[in-house]
C-alpha cells in the first residue's frame, strides 16, 4: 500500500525527498541507502513514494503511472516536513551515540574534542558533513536535534544445491517473496522484523 507519493521535478528535489526519508530511517527498496540517481536522470522517473508492505521502503513509479488521491507536489511535501519535523533525528550508532552523551555532559564539550582526541580515537565516529554541523548544534544546546541509537540490520539467506548462498528479497515488480544471490537487493529488517519472514529453511545474518 502506497503512503505518500511526491511529484518532483529536478535532480535536486528528488535528492530532497529521499534525504528526509533517509533521516527517518527508511531504505531505498532495491539497492540500499542510495539516491539511485540514474534512475531519476536515465529513467525519467519523477514519482517518489513510501510503500507498506509490513514494512515501509522508498520506490518509484518508473512508468509515472501512480495516480492514486495521495499524489503531492515537491512543495507541498517539503512545508508538510517543516510543519511536522521541527525536531531534527539523526541515526547513530551504540558507540558513536555513547561519545556524543559523554560530550554532551561535559562543561566545554568542544574543547574536550579538540584537546583530549586521543580519548577518543578507538570509537572512529564517521559522520557525514550534515551530521557534523547537527551535532555542533546538538552540543551548543539545540533543542530541535536530537540522536538515536540505529537499530542493527538483518538479512535472511539459504545455500543452494551448488553451494551458492541465497538472499531473501521482495519482488520489486510484484510484491511477492523471492531470492536473490545479488546481497545488496536482499531484504534487510531490525531482527524483531526479519524474524517475521523466517521460516526452516532461512538463516539469519547481520546486514552491516
Amino acid at each position: 500500500m502506497a503512503e505518500t507519493v511526491v511529484h518532483v521535478t529536478t535532480l535536486d528535489q528528488w535528492k530532497s525527498v529521499l534525504d528526509v526519508w533517509f533521516k527517518q530511517g527508511y531504505e531505498w527498496f532495491s539497492s540500499g541507502n542510495t539516491y539511485a540517481e540514474k534512475t531519476f536522470e536515465q529513467g525519467g522517473a519523477n514519482q517518489l513514494g513510501l510503500v507498506d508492505y509490513g514494512f515501509k521502503y522508498i520506490v518509484c513509479w518508473i512508468n509515472n503511472d501512480y495516480d492514486g488521491d495521495n499524489l503531492i507536489e515537491y512543495k507541498q511535501f517539503m512545508a508538510q516536513q517543516k510543519e511536522d519535523n521541527k525536531m531534527e533525528t539523526y541515526y547513530v550508532k551504540q558507540e558513536q551515540f555513547d561519545l556524543i552523551e559523554e560530550l554532551k555532559e561535559r562543561e566545554y564539550p568542544l574543547h574536550t574534542l579538540l584537546t583530549s582526541s586521543g580519548r577518543y580515537k578507538n570509537i572512529k565516529v564517521e559522520l557525514s558533513s550534515q551530521e557534523e554541523k547537527a551535532l555542533l548544534r546538538y552540543l551548543g544546546g539545540d533543542k530541535t536535534v536530537e540522536f538515536k541509537v540505529k537499530e542493527p540490520l538483518y538479512r535472511l539467506y539459504l545455500v543452494d544445491v551448488r553451494g551458492q548462498r541465497n538472499y531473501f528479497t521482495i519482488s520489486n515488480a510484484t510484491a511477492l517473496p523471492d531470492r536473490t544471490v545479488v546481497k545488496e537487493k536482499a531484504f534487510v529488517e531490525t531482527l524483531e522484523e526479519i524474524k517475521k519472514w523466517q521460516t526452516p529453511a532461512w538463516d539469519i545474518e547481520k546486514a552491516d
